[in-house]
């Protein structure tokens, strides 16, 4: 039996005490005023009348506040997110404080039915604090945070022990899965020390396994770098970069914009390093529109010639009807000229109403901007919209230029730019840095290669 299970049926008896004891007590009330008078009075007939329905009203209140007081996750039997992070406030200083992730579970809901992915869900529950139980924990707090997140609290001073566990726990799932099911999980670990807030703490955890690559990021604690990024936003501090890319056919050039925010200690980081936290904190069309001001702001009255100049944005600021109306404000007020932009976006999964994108993408062209897709080809819906929407430009994704001498890689490059070509879309290489790997791309006739062979990311006066 779980830990929270126990719990839940210790709450529950102590409902059922709370709902019996006024009845003991009346009853006896009752024998003892029959026993000190023989003789019918009135008064107790007015009693009963009035303590009766209070009574019955008391108990539904009760039997009412207690399908709200459940300590547990109905499909999991594991503590609820409220019960989880309350454990997770009360626990000791040196208790670690664990996420485990099923990264995953939108795949095994969509192949298998929801049905059968909470099954699996209340499986791994099981097989987790069985895990423990082998391992010499006992009553082990799991809690489901939410979809596919279990937090989880160990009495244990050594960190690193309980990460090579539960990496044996990880293999396993790979290995074995559950029910023939594959189980992939990710892992995070952190004292309860490390913060007095618990939203902190939970953050920090989602953090530290989604930013592993990221070691510079997590010095900062959650709730300052999102001060960080919203003072950022907020006071406009933004650095811009520009990196030129080469036609193979003519003097014109790509010039993609790369994008810094910088603190007020002077401190940088890139779009990439900040874009899950604008995200979470829901400005991501408000980061848009402000990059956009800065960066037309900085290239109001320069004459870009035949320069493109290309900026990556949300594809839900690219869908937001006010965020294309503030671009064509904005351009009209610095006489900036649309047809010198590209605007960029990619996606991981494709959205829904594809009419609808296709539409609204076809405004903008009618505005003068050109649309670029980029990582063409990598694990998103690029194919899908490459089908759909009206795409002038596509960015391939790094993983071909890493795998040049891969010929599977090779041949798919191959069949790609064919049918780019037939459908009049543009195709770009990225990260090409040596004099070899330039050479080795002659043969797949790009329209344009960006890399640090080409040119490195310059300032605006560099750059002119």
């Amino acid at each position: 039996m779980l830990y929270s299970e126990s719990k839940e049926r210790e709450n529950r008896f102590k409902l059922a005490l709370k709902i019996s004891l006024p009845f003991l007590f009346i009853l006896a009330f009752i024998f003892v005023y029959i026993y000190d008078s023989y003789e019918e009075n009135f008064d107790i007939v007015i009693l009963f009348t009035i303590l009766i329905p209070i009574y019955i009203y008391y108990i539904f209140y009760l039997i009412y506040r207690g399908f709200h007081l459940t300590l547990i996750d109905n499909t999991t039997n594991a503590f609820n997110r409220k019960e989880i992070l309350r454990e997770i406030l009360k626990s000791k200083e040196n208790s670690i404080i664990s996420l485990v992730k099923l990264e995953n579970i939108s795949d095994i809901n969509e192949r298998y039915g929801v049905d059968n992915a909470d099954e699996i869900l209340k499986k791994f529950i099981k097989k987790l604090d069985n895990f423990f139980l082998h391992n010499g924990f006992k009553d082990v707090k799991i809690g489901r945070y939410s979809g596919g997140n279990f937090l989880f609290i160990l009495d244990s001073k050594n960190k690193n022990n309980l990460a090579h566990l539960l990496r044996i726990f990880s293999n396993d799932l790979k290995n074995n899965g559950i029910d023939e099911i594959e189980i992939k999980i990710g892992f995070s670990l952190i004292e309860r020390v490390y913060d007095k807030s618990v939203k902190n703490i939970v953050k920090k955890l989602f953090d530290l396994i989604e930013n592993k690559s990221e070691e510079n990021l997590l010095n900062f604690k959650p709730n300052e770098f999102e001060k960080i990024i919203l003072d950022a936003i907020e006071n406009e501090r933004f650095l811009f970069k520009f990196q030129q890319s080469k036609s193979l056919k003519n003097s014109s050039e790509i010039v993609e914009v790369l994008t810094k925010i910088y603190s007020k200690n002077g401190e940088s980081f890139s779009k990439s390093q900040i874009q899950r936290v604008i995200n979470h904190i829901k400005k991501e069309t408000l980061f848009d529109k402000k990059v956009m001001k800065a960066l037309a702001n900085e290239l109001r009255g320069i004459d870009l010639k035949d320069r493109l100049i290309s900026i990556e944005l949300s594809a839900v600021s690219l869908r937001n009807a006010k965020f294309k109306d503030f671009l064509e404000e904005l351009f009209l007020e610095t006489k900036l000229n649309p047809n010198s932009f590209v605007l960029e976006f990619s996606e991981k999964h494709s959205y829904e109403d594809m009419k609808r994108f296709k539409n609204i993408l076809e405004q903008y062209k009618q505005m003068g901007f050109k649309i670029a897709l980029r990582n063409f080809g990598g694990n998103n819906s690029s194919l899908e919209y490459i089908k759909h929407l009206p795409i002038d430009i596509v960015k391939l994704d790094i993983e071909f230029t890493k795998n040049l001498e891969d010929r599977r890689y090779r041949e798919i490059l191959k069949s790609y730019v064919l049918m780019l070509k037939s459908l009049d879309v543009k195709i770009m290489i990225k990260f090409v840095d040596k004099i070899e790997i330039k050479k080795r791309l002659e043969e797949f006739e790009f329209d344009y290669v960006q890399g640090f062979l080409i040119s490195k990311p310059k300032d605006l006066k560099e750059m002119l």
